[in-house]
């Protein structure tokens, strides 16, 4: 517990909690890629998970299937392509455009990956059931609701009423 959770007004610090289960289930995620044996970096999970289901992509689509910024796809395929998990392939339909796909490596990561995401959703699966509330689902809730109406909207309203 931090000074921010006995607070009285700890609901205004939700960011702040948030912020530190992200980065406690990050690191125990560290730990999961470490006990399979997998070499890939977190951040590139869901990189490598696109790839291995999709086979061939280009780095504009995976921007676009992640919603990240080209510029961080590419830095991250370069790293994947240093670590010999990816490769770059010419487009055999289009001679301009070149396509990312795994390497033989590549490959053998993305199916021990695979193994323990399905693990690791189980694993969430029984926390949400123990927590009795799944977080992913609050998240997403969360956030489109932040969408259609911002924390500054909400307390302009609040002043109105």
């Amino acid at each position: 517990m931090t000074y921010v959770d006995t607070h009285p007004r700890s609901g205004a610090f939700a960011a702040n909690q948030m912020t530190r289960l992200t980065d406690l289930i990050n690191d125990q995620g560290v730990a999961l890629l470490e006990d399979a044996g997998l070499t890939l970096p977190p951040r590139a999970v869901s990189t490598v998970l696109l790839i291995g289901e999709r086979e061939k992509i280009s780095a504009a689509d995976i921007a676009k299937e992640l919603n990240q910024p080209h510029q961080l796809v590419t830095q991250r395929i370069e790293l994947l392509i240093s670590l010999d998990l990816l490769q770059r392939l010419d487009d055999p339909k289009d001679g301009r455009r070149k396509i990312i796909a795994l390497t033989v490596k590549g490959n053998h990561e993305f199916n021990t990956l695979d193994k323990r995401l399905a693990e690791a959703a189980l694993a969430f699966e029984h926390l949400y059931n123990e927590i009795d509330i799944n977080l992913s689902t609050i998240a997403m809730r969360a956030m489109n609701a932040l969408k259609k109406k911002s924390l500054l909207s909400r307390i302009n309203d609040l002043k109105k009423q």
